[in-house]
Order: structure tokens, then C-alpha cells, then sequence
């Protein structure tokens, strides 16, 4: 409330009463409590009667609109208190809201005025305490998201340490522009993934990412106009021999060498690319057309259909087989040959051999073999490098640790994945069935183990184990 109320400053008793009466009218008790102070500081002996009886009445008449404050909005901090009581016991509420919650209750409880009641202090004491509380899960809260953002604005300075390196390293005059494309689109992907950084920071770090960023994406949009020209090049080409060439069984092993052309240049902006490819298309259209109205490549059209169908047929019944099958049979005949290689009767096992189900092909020659060199008594045990690399690449599928003497073949085999997906944009796009069934594979194949082998297979053991009861439960994420 405004002091509008109070005269010029003065130490003159009669006016200092005056204000003080002022403010008690007002209904100010802040600003009264200050002025009873401030005429208190005299001793009330150097006033006169009249000035003293005056001050005491004053003084009475502010005590009970002190009363009378307390009596009105002690109620109102009784609910002030229980609502921040239940927000002190209601975890479930999201933080950000609950910070919020808490703020208004406070700017609630200061717009009641100040209190120096005993009930009033308790109150304040009560409301203060569970305020701390409700507030203490809030401030994790807030400090995590702090470090959530120092974090990502850690992560997007490496970012653009990488760019910056290999911008500097890269040899531009014969480089692999598929490959620096991918990798402007990895970073702005990952650029997008660290978003929320300190704002302070914000405008800085996004400033140094387009600094590093600009350089690369001049070199890319230089290689891209080269590419334009040359599908510019393409479709006139293609349009020049579509209105001078009338013999259409010449004609269109021409445009398909072309379409062979088309395909092979580099990297361009998708919405140039798009414009050129659909006045490139309708001219290819415009000959396969005139093609087929001509049906002069009507037993090619035959042949290649006829190809298709049988394509499609060995597809379905290659589909057909079940792969899970075909990994029992070829275990079942590893096992045979380990047996074999331990020194079991020949005979014995020979029954055994032939199963049910054909194995495919390729499958087939490798595990017979095998069979015949242990039938033989020549032994080839596998390599010590193929089994611990297959131990490993286990492990890793499984999210599972390897042993400390294992750990330099699983960096090798990180480090490689990683160059893969960053450098090549090599991405591993198989299930993890489909990979486990590959390490199968190479386990069942491969000769049998000379040193280790207990060591080793409880290793593949464990992993196959985790892998498939972690897939089975559909909690299995691809590698």
C-alpha cells in the first residue's frame, strides 16, 4: 500500500502522531509498526501529557486491528497450510508443476501481510516447514535437469569437435560424398537429440555448430550442382533421342543405359533432384510406351516375366523352410561330429547322419565336410581368433561383459561397428534372430575347439541363454 498518507518527514511529535494516525486508518499495520517505533525511540518522558495519552490511544487502536488481522487471516493460513501440506505428500505430481504450485501458495500467504502473533508465527512455521519439504523433491528435480543440460551441451561441443576434425582431415579432392552426406545428417540428427541446453549457452553453441557446419556444406552443395548438371546432361540426352531416333528396338536399350547413368551419379538436393528425375521419367515413360504399343520387346517382356515368376517361386519356397529347423538339424550334426572327433565308433554315428530335413546348400558342404575330415581322423580344429571372436559377438548381442582377456577383440569389434555406422553409414538393419542365427551358424561349422573348449562353450551358452529368454519376454532391442 502507498505511504501517500505520511507528511514530510519530521521529528515533530504532533505530526509523527498525525502520520502514525494515518496509517492506522489506512489499515497499514507494516507502516504503523514502523512509525510506534520510530516515535518510540524518544523517551516518552520528553513528550507531554497530551502527546503520551494520544500515542497510548493510538497504540490501542492499532493492537486490535492487529487482533482483528489475525482474527481474519489466521483461517486463511490454516488452508494455506494444509494446501501446501498436501502438495508435501503428493509425489506423484510432476515437479515443474508442483514448483509452481508452491509459488503461488507463497505469494498467497504474502499477500495476507506480515504476523507477530504467537499463532501467526506458528503457522508460519507450520507453512514454511511443509514448503521446504514439498520443495525438496523439486530441487532434484531441478538440479538434474541442470545437469541434463550441461550434458547435452557437452555432447553438442563434441559434435562440433567432429565436424571441425573432419573437415580439416578430410581429403576433399577424392571423397566419399555419400558417406559426408550421411554424416551432415547424422549430426544434425544428434544436434537435434542434445536440443535442451542452458539457454545462456544456447545462442553461443548453436552459433559454432553452424561455423563448423558451413564449410562442409559448401563442399556438399558444390558436388551437389556437379551432380545436377550432369542429370541436366541425362535428360537432354535422353530427350534429344527420343525426338530423333524412330527405330524404338534401338532406342531403348539407349535409354536404359542412360537410366544406368542416372543412377550412378552422386549425391543431390532432394527437391532439385526430384524436379529433374520427374521430366527424366516422363521421357523413359514416353518410350516404354511407344515400346510397347510397337510390341517389339514382347518375348523379352515374356522372358523376364517368366524369370520373375520362378524368382518369386523359389522365394516362397525358400520362405517356407523354417529356419529355427534347419539351426536343430545343423547343431544335431555338429554334435555328431564332435562325437566322432572324441573318438565314438564311426559306425554308430554314421546311422545317424542322415536326418530328415536337407540343410541348405551351402550349410550342407561345410558340415559334411567336417564329417568326412573327422571320419578320416584328420582334425581341423578351429581357430583360437574365430571362436573368441564369435564368444564375443555373442556377448555383445547378449548386452552381456566378456571376460577382462576378451576385451581387446570387443573394442576391435565396437570400434568397427562405430566406424561403420559414422564414417560408411553402415547401419545394422538385421533382427537380433537373424544375427544370432548367423553366430549359430559359424559355432555349429566351425572344427571343434582344442583348448578351452568347456571355458568357451559355457560362454556361447550363456549368451544364446540370454538372448533368447530376453527375446522370448519381447524385451530384446536391436543391436
Amino acid at each position: 500500500m502507498a505511504d501517500s498518507y505520511i507528511s514530510n518527514p519530521t521529528t515533530d511529535p504532533s505530526a509523527q502522531l498525525q502520520n502514525l494516525s494515518a496509517a492506522v486508518d489506512a489499515g497499514n499495520i507494516k507502516q504503523a509498526l514502523r512509525l510506534k517505533t520510530s516515535f518510540m525511540k524518544r523517551s516518552s518522558d520528553s513528550y507531554s501529557r497530551e502527546i503520551r495519552d494520544k500515542f497510548h490511544l493510538l497504540t490501542q487502536q492499532l493492537r486490535e486491528l492487529e487482533d482483528w488481522q489475525h482474527f481474519a487471516t489466521n483461517p486463511k493460513r490454516e488452508e494455506l497450510c494444509k494446501k501446501m501440506e498436501s502438495l508435501q505428500q503428493h509425489n506423484e505430481i510432476h515437479p515443474e508443476e508442483k514448483a509452481k504450485a508452491i509459488k503461488e501458495l507463497q505469494e498467497m500467504w504474502r499477500q495476507l501481510g506480515p504476523s507477530d502473533s504467537n499463532e501467526g508465527q506458528r503457522l508460519w512455521r507450520r507453512f514454511k516447514g511443509a514448503g521446504d519439504t514439498a520443495f525438496s523433491v523439486c530441487a532434484d528435480y531441478f538440479t538434474g535437469k541442470r545437469e541434463h543440460r550441461n550434458k547435452n551441451l557437452q555432447e553438442r561441443s563434441k559434435i562440433c569437435d567432429s565436424l571441425d576434425l573432419y573437415y580439416l582431415r578430410n581429403d576433399w579432392q577424392n571423397t566419399d560424398w555419400k558417406a559426408s552426406s550421411q554424416i551432415v545428417k547424422k549430426a544434425k540428427s544428434e544436434w537435434k537429440r542434445f536440443d535442451d541446453v542452458p539457454h545462456r549457452q544456447r545462442k553461443v553453441i548453436h552459433d559454432r555448430f553452424n561455423q563448423v557446419m558451413l564449410p562442409i556444406q559448401i563442399k556438399l552443395k558444390e558436388e551437389e550442382e556437379r551432380n545436377h548438371q550432369l542429370k541436366r546432361d541425362l535428360v537432354n540426352e535422353a530427350e534429344s533421342l527420343f525426338e530423333n531416333n524412330s527405330n524404338i528396338s534401338s532406342l531403348v536399350p539407349l535409354v536404359k543405359r542412360i537410366q544406368s547413368a542416372w543412377k550412378k551419379v552422386g549425391i543431390t538436393d532432394r527437391g532439385t533432384d526430384q524436379k529433374l528425375w520427374k521430366e527424366f521419367r516422363k521421357i523413359c515413360d514416353d518410350v516404354f510406351k511407344k515400346r510397347d504399343e510397337a510390341k517389339c520387346d514382347r518375348e523379352l517382356q515374356k522372358a523376364e516375366e517368366a524369370q520373375k515368376a520362378k524368382q518369386r517361386k523359389t522365394l516362397k519356397e525358400s520362405a517356407k523352410r523354417n529356419k529355427q529347423d534347419v539351426l536343430t538339424e545343423l547343431k544335431r550334426k555338429a554334435e555328431l561330429c564332435d562325437l566322432l572327433e572324441k573318438g565314438a565308433a564311426e559306425k554308430s554315428i554314421a546311422t545317424q547322419w542322415v536326418g530328415v530335413l536337407d540343410l541348405p546348400q551351402k550349410l550342407a558342404e561345410v558340415i559334411n565336410i567336417r564329417f568326412e575330415q573327422a571320419q578320416r581322423g584328420d582334425i581341423q580344429y578351429a581357430k583360437a581368433t574365430q571362436i573368441e571372436e564369435i564368444c564375443v559377438k555373442m556377448e555383445m548381442l547378449a548386452h552381456i561383459s566378456s571376460p577382462e582377456s576378451s576385451q581387446g577383440i570387443r573394442m576391435k569389434l565396437q570400434v568397427e561397428r562405430l566406424d561403420k555406422q559414422l564414417s560408411k553409414g553402415i547401419k545394422e538393419d538385421r533382427t537380433v534372430v537373424e544375427q544370432l542365427a548367423e553366430l549359430q551358424e559359424h559355432w555349429y561349422c566351425m572344427g571343434p575347439i582344442q583348448h578351452g573348449e568347456k571355458e568357451f562353450k559355457m560362454r556361447f551358452d550363456k549368451a544364446e541363454s540370454v538372448i533368447k529368454n530376453a527375446f522370448s519376454s519381447t524385451k530384446i532391442r536391436e543391436a
